[in-house]
């Protein structure tokens, strides 16, 4: 195991990995072992001569902010190998170092540096020319600061700029849900919502998306930059996402998150992106993009060739949320591996530890959980009847025995963790009819 020096901010090493690979930490007396040997020995040898140990484990940063400008000043033994296995792990360590150096320029250097896609600027289309025109939410002081702070950041990117709209939206700040105390700038555009003309462009079917990674032995996940701001809007619509704070007003000039016809629009240029293109080895689920291969060099290639369309369009990603080369993958709340998927650890583990509802809402709440996962469960229809009656208008809510042994089976089917092949085309198929009586 290597201790890496100050450039990269922090490393997690996760119970699964410490128990996978019999790692004991000892903090009073400073020691790491693995199998009851001591590791402290291999930090020092500059030569890393225990190269069984070295090979045995595989570090996961969760966090490197640009990886020393993309890996320019890293040397190869700082770049973690991927999940995959192979029998030459330097050569892969050093294809992941080459591409991100390769493709500087699609990875974003920091929040505000986002690619503008190249097309044309998209239209918000309003049923109605009456503007909707609101006061701004009072902020704390604190709050407006950070508010300031966000937007004087944006105008500076020229994501926004300053208004003389009649519309006229507020402004919040919400908690970023994987970054701690972070904040993120939100636009309460409920109000304009109501005005917009829908998009009946179809979203993406999860299950048609899962069929295409029958086959694949190898995952790379890309996560768009800021995905909706990548989108220019028309100058002629602009003056219609104006916002307003309490030290001034301002105006989108890309696709800010919160509009109605947001995920259409950003979905539909994606899509259209990779079909120009004709691949075929690439799918997305609005701001993620997952490339899947048959093999290792086929992966390569692959990820080669999306990078380029990535340059060609102006797309940028974010490296700290890339996974690349992996036989085992994690998209929409499933994990992918080997042509079978089977429900995401940390949902289950959430579902697992949800009590017995005691109000609708609760069980509501609950059944909506479960049902993502009702593919998994069988006669899923037949176990969770007794729940459907307390759903009925006009019933009390009395949960009975029979109701505690239907949540509880429920929740076990589940928990066992099961797993079901991906369907594949070139296999035979066997249907079988259930006729439910309910």
């Amino acid at each position: 195991m290597y201790v890496l020096d100050h450039t990269l901010p922090y490393i997690i090493l996760g119970m699964p990995e410490l128990s996978k690979y019999d790692i004991t930490i000892d903090c009073s007396k400073q020691k790491i072992c693995q199998n009851g040997k001591n590791l402290n020995k291999s930090q020092n040898d500059k030569n890393h001569s225990n190269d069984k140990n070295k090979q045995n484990i595989s570090l996961h940063i969760s966090e490197c902010k640009q990886i020393n400008s993309h890996c320019s000043q890293t040397t190869e033994d700082q770049v973690n190998p991927p999940q995959s296995v192979t029998e030459n792990k330097c050569e892969l360590r050093k294809e992941i170092k080459d591409i991100i150096k390769n493709f500087d320029s699609v990875f974003s250097k920091d929040k505000y540096d986002v690619g503008a896609l190249r097309v044309e600027p998209q239209r918000i289309v309003l049923n109605s020319d009456l503007p909707v025109s609101l006061r701004p939410y009072r902020t704390s002081p604190v709050e407006e600061q950070e508010i300031k702070s966000q937007v004087e950041k944006l105008l500076q990117a020229g994501l926004i700029k300053e208004s003389n709209s009649p519309y006229s939206s507020p402004v919040t700040l919400a908690f970023k849900r994987d970054e701690g105390k972070k904040t993120r700038l939100c636009i309460d555009f409920r109000k304009l919502n109501a005005l917009c003309k829908s998009d009946s462009e179809p979203l993406p079917l999860m299950d048609s998306l899962l069929d295409k990674l029958s086959k694949a032995k190898f995952f790379s996940s890309l996560d768009l930059a800021s995905g909706y701001w990548h989108v220019p809007i028309h100058p002629k619509d602009t003056e219609k996402l104006a916002f307003c704070t309490n030290f001034g007003l301002y105006e989108w000039c890309r696709l800010p998150f919160g509009i109605k016809v947001a995920p259409a629009i950003f979905n539909r240029l994606i899509r259209r992106i990779l079909t120009k293109y004709k691949i075929d080895f690439a799918c997305n689920y609005f701001d993620d993009i997952i490339v899947y291969s048959s093999s290792e060099l086929e992966h390569w290639k692959h990820l080669k060739t999306i990078f380029e369309i990535c340059e060609k369009e102006n797309i940028k990603l974010k490296l700290t949320k890339c996974v690349f080369a992996q036989t085992k993958i994690s998209f929409l709340g499933y994990e992918i591996e080997q042509g079978k998927v089977s429900p995401n650890n940390a949902n289950i583990e959430t579902i697992k530890k949800l009590q017995p509802p005691t109000n609708v809402k609760e069980l509501q709440r609950f059944l909506g959980s479960v049902n993502v996962y009702n593919k998994f469960i069988p006669q899923y229809a037949k176990l969770r009847y007794p729940l459907n009656q307390l759903l009925k208008k006009d019933v009390k809510f009395n949960w009975t025995n029979e109701c505690q042994d239907a949540f509880d089976k429920l929740k076990e089917t589940l928990t066992t963790k099961p797993v079901l092949n991906l369907y594949n085309p070139d296999v035979t198929c066997l249907a079988f009819i259930i006729l439910s009586l309910l």
